[in-house]
């Protein structure tokens, strides 16, 4: 009991001062110290308040921002989204040059993009002409493209018949001095461009002179074939376009639902949110997805039947080409047969079509990343709220259009005319050459 008397009789000692000090404050003095103590518990409410502002029970006030900003993102990309399916499909729907001039508009877009992400504003403002010697170039490569394609296919004399009885004559003599007028424009802009080459920016010039020649192999030369498979059939070009968005979004669900669970390996530096589940799960997921599309398309006439002129019709009428019908398949093949089946041999083609655009097509979207890393970009453009720009979207696509193309060359029987198609194209000729058919068949 000693040592605690003294304690006792210190701590009693304290309070009792502490007592009388409090006693001797007047009522205003401790007033205010109240108010203080109070006005102290209130800053804390507010600030507990306010951290606590808006947030998602169980989450704090900064991932619920992160949640709701994650949402806002999906909301808009998937009405974007929306709005461009829909408008591809009323594209289809209106008719295959309403396509073809989608494509060419795209072409414009990814061209303008991706020549913006080699411009440098402080170097710019001293090159002479560099603007309008890139978009020259562009030109150049579009019309010696698409005015080979259309000769082709007999669209130009098609466009004739259409325009008014003045201009069709020039029209006439542009088709048939084609060649020259695309090498005298492009000798004009190679001219052009060496005689503007500026001292102390030559290294800057020739490096974008050889970017905008890149550009224009990725957006010009691949999509060449593209107006050939739209009038050739929509099958061709509305088959390669939606495997690469199924394959894309399915490999998008496939890493979310089982990302890293079975294989912890990075998937690609240049995609780091790209995981080895989504890759391989999306490859089988297209291959049943471009099986079962393949063949609803090609119940349709629509679809199937090419387009042989720029008329704007309301419905096609043809009969189906062969590969477009049920047959018995046999696999690997006739005289080593280990596989019967009933089916649409454009069914077999879709495979093969799904299995690039799986495997291979890709690698666009991963050449668009290693871009964008390179120049320290997100996206290419905003042109497209919550998918960013052209590029953005067609990195896959540029590719899989090209592998469509030489595909259909290669392997699939090209399409059968018949006598109505056949004369509607000799009409559409020039009246000597007309002359020159008729006197053959007479002899």
């Amino acid at each position: 009991g000693g040592p605690i008397k003294p304690v006792l009789r210190k701590s009693g000692q304290s309070l009792s001062a502490a007592m009388a000090s409090n006693r001797a404050k007047t009522p205003e003095q401790r007033r205010s110290r109240s108010d203080s103590v109070l006005s102290t518990d209130s800053v804390s409410a507010v600030e507990s308040e306010q951290a606590s502002a808006g947030a998602t029970k169980g989450l704090t006030a900064e991932q619920t921002k992160k949640a709701e900003s994650r949402l806002s993102k999906m909301i808009t990309r998937s009405v974007y989204g929306l709005a461009m399916i829909f408008t591809f499909s009323v594209l289809t729907w209106l008719g295959h040059p309403y396509l073809v001039f989608l494509v060419v508009m795209l072409q414009f877009g990814l061209f303008r993009e991706l020549v913006n992400v080699h411009y440098e504003p402080a170097k710019e403002k001293h090159v002479p002409l560099f603007r309008t010697i890139q978009w020259s170039m562009f030109m150049v490569a579009m019309q010696y493209m698409y005015g080979k394609v259309f000769v082709k296919l007999g669209l130009a004399r098609s466009l004739m018949r259409q325009l008014p009885a003045w201009l069709a004559p020039y029209v006439n003599a542009a088709i048939r001095y084609r060649s020259i007028i695309t090498f005298t424009a492009y000798v004009t802009v190679f001219v052009t461009f060496v005689l503007t080459l500026k001292k102390g920016l030559y290294q800057y010039q020739i490096k974008n002179v050889v970017w905008t020649v890149a550009i224009l192999c990725l957006v010009v030369y691949q999509v060449r074939g593209t107006a050939e498979l739209i009038f050739g059939g929509l099958f061709w070009f509305l088959l390669p376009c939606s495997l690469v968005i199924f394959n894309d979004i399915a490999a998008y669900f496939c890493g979310q639902l089982m990302g890293k669970r079975f294989i912890s390996a990075p998937f690609l530096s240049l995609s780091p949110n790209k995981t080895w589940e989504g890759f391989i799960g999306a490859f089988f997921c297209t291959l049943v997805y471009g099986w079962y599309f393949s063949d609803w398309t090609s119940r349709y006439d629509w679809f199937v039947c090419p387009q042989l002129d720029l008329e704007t019709y309301g419905s096609l009428d043809c009969e189906p080409a062969a590969h477009f019908v049920v047959q018995n398949l046999v696999l690997p093949y006739e005289d080593f047969r280990l596989l019967t089946l009933e089916a649409k041999p454009v069914q077999l083609h879709a495979l093969c079509l799904a299995c690039f655009a799986s495997l291979i097509a890709p690698v666009g979207g991963f050449l668009a990343s290693g871009i964008k890393r390179a120049y320290n970009i997100k996206d290419f453009d905003s042109f497209i709220p919550g998918h960013g720009g052209v590029m953005d979207r067609m990195d896959c696509q540029l590719l899989m259009l090209l592998c469509t193309y030489v595909h259909v060359k290669s392997f699939v029987p090209q399409y059968e005319l018949d006598e109505e198609q056949l004369f509607s194209m000799i009409t559409t000729l020039p009246m000597q050459s007309q002359q020159r058919i008729l006197q053959r068949l007479t002899e």
